[in-house]
């Protein structure tokens, strides 16, 4: 979890200007702002701790679904490459038994290559 504060002061003759500010991804109040909250509304803890729980329970099945989509779109990239590879092969080699054994070559090479250009790039990202 991952925390960033900022302060800063302004003085100009007699007035004087302070600000703080504090982010932090934690789903969670720090514990001194929690004492501070019960310290004049004793029922907005309860009420924090359980919209924090909401929250965190909210993020939890974000996540999963998100995990099922980047999933289901790697399943199906590999499959489009199957098919493209298969295609690729399948064209050249028709062309190489119907007396164009170069332009078979070439055709099947191209399909291959261009998998292997994409995988490659797609490795480095």
């Amino acid at each position: 979890m991952g925390s960033r504060q900022t302060a800063g002061r302004l003085k100009r003759g007699d007035g004087e200007l302070t600000f703080q500010q504090q982010e932090t991804d934690s789903p969670i109040l720090p514990v001194p702002h929690l004492e501070r909250l019960h310290a004049f509304r004793p029922d907005a803890v309860d009420l924090v701790l359980e919209q924090t729980k909401i929250e965190a329970e909210h993020r939890r099945a974000q996540n999963a679904r998100i995990n099922g989509y980047i999933f289901m779109e790697r399943i199906v990239g590999q499959i489009f490459g199957l098919v493209i590879g298969a295609g690729g092969i399948a064209g050249g080699v028709y062309a190489a038994v119907n007396g164009q054994p170069w332009a078979g070559a070439t055709i099947a090479s191209a399909a291959i290559g261009g998998l292997a250009v994409a995988f490659v790039v797609g490795r480095k990202k």
